[in-house]
C-alpha cells in the first residue's frame, strides 16, 4: 500500500510548521510564516518529506548502530567471562527495538 493512499484525506495542523523564531532585543519571538509564500511552501514540503524528524520518528541510523554495537559488545563480554569462569552468573542485556530511540530523545 502506497504512502499516499494511506494518508489520503488526512488533515494536518501546520501552525507549528509555519512558525519561525527570531531574536528581538534579547528575546526569542515566534514569527508566523504565510503558508502560500515561498518560505511557507518550503517549510510544508520539508514537513512532508522524510528529512523532517518528529517525536514519532526513530533515532538516526548512525546513533542506532553505535547503540547496538555497545550492547552487543557488553553481551559478548558477559558470555566470554562465563566461558572462562563457569561459576560466574552472566547477566545479558536484552535488546529492544526502541531502546536507542528512547535514549536519543
Amino acid at each position: 500500500m502506497s504512502r499516499t493512499y494511506r494518508r489520503r484525506g488526512q488533515r494536518h495542523e501546520y501552525r507549528w510548521v509555519l512558525r519561525d523564531w527570531k531574536w528581538k532585543t534579547f528575546v526569542l519571538v515566534p514569527v508566523l510564516i504565510e503558508a502560500r509564500s515561498p518560505e511557507g511552501r518550503r517549510a510544508i514540503a520539508r514537513f512532508h518529506s522524510d528529512a523532517e524528524s518528529t517525536i514519532h520518528s526513530s533515532a538516526p541510523r548512525r546513533y542506532r548502530r553505535t547503540f547496538d554495537h555497545r550492547l552487543r559488545t557488553l553481551n559478548v563480554r558477559e558470555l566470554r567471562r562465563w566461558i572462562d569462569d563457569r561459576d560466574y552468573d552472566p547477566v545479558f542485556q536484552v535488546r529492544h527495538c526502541h531502546n536507542a530511540t528512547w535514549s536519543w530523545w
